[in-house]
């Protein structure tokens, strides 16, 4: 295989797929907001990376970050992205910032990234996959704004699948429930600590998105043990 593109790639879920990726061999081009973060994954990766901040919520930054990403390693195979973020409450508490922020962030930018990913490779063929949650499978209590933009995310891809028919372009769409990590810092309405791993759930994706001769994953629900 050759590079490929991982968002959300400085923390969680995104860290452990981009150093899961790497151990297998590939070469990654890590996207995300935070740049230090990434710099932090420059130097404990090495050469094997490339690190490049954007805001995938914003179409300019997206196409800017691709071209940089397509400049380092070529037009990638796979394309992964699992940036996204999460604002907990019940209804009524959220502010205009923060439901702005969740649905640019998890539902704008997945549009944005399938477009470009489409743009690209659509006709030479890869693969697309999209990190969702089974917050993208069943409505949850102080969870309604992720929820919301999860259950978008599962529409968009959904119809994006029946366009992509018979495309050399496969589309993969990823269900976790529940991976331990930073992103339930601001929540206090779960227990995070006997979710899965980011390094178990990582391992269990990048299993499935090898392709086999005659058949492939189109949709991964990942349970997690408690």
């Amino acid at each position: 295989m050759g590079s490929i593109i991982v968002t959300g790639a400085g923390s969680g879920l995104g860290r452990a797929l981009t150093c899961g990726l790497v151990a297998r061999g590939h070469r990654v081009a890590m996207m995300g907001r935070r740049y230090q973060k990434l710099q932090e994954m420059e130097a404990r990766l090495g050469q094997g990376v490339i690190g490049i901040a954007a805001d995938l919520a914003h179409h300019e930054e997206v196409e800017v970050a691709f071209a940089a990403a397509v400049q380092w390693g070529g037009l990638p195979d796979l394309v992964i992205h699992c940036a996204g973020v999460g604002e907990f409450g019940p209804v009524g508490v959220y502010t205009a910032e923060q439901v702005r922020r969740v649905v640019e962030s998890n539902l704008v930018s997945t549009i944005l990234v399938a477009q470009q990913t489409v743009r690209l490779i659509g006709e030479r063929g890869g693969v697309l996959a999209n990190v969702l949650s089974s917050a993208a499978q069943v409505g949850k209590a102080n969870e309604s704004l992720y929820c919301a933009s999860k259950w978008g995310m599962r529409g968009f891809l959904e119809s994006l699948r029946a366009e992509l028919k018979g495309s050399p372009l496969r589309l993969v769409n990823l269900y976790p429930s529940g991976i331990r990590s930073e992103f339930w810092d601001n929540s206090d309405h779960v227990d995070p600590s006997r979710f899965m791993t980011p390094e178990d759930a990582a391992a269990y994706m990048l299993d499935a998105l090898e392709a086999r001769s005659s058949c492939h994953v189109t949709d991964l629900f990942i349970g997690r043990n408690d």
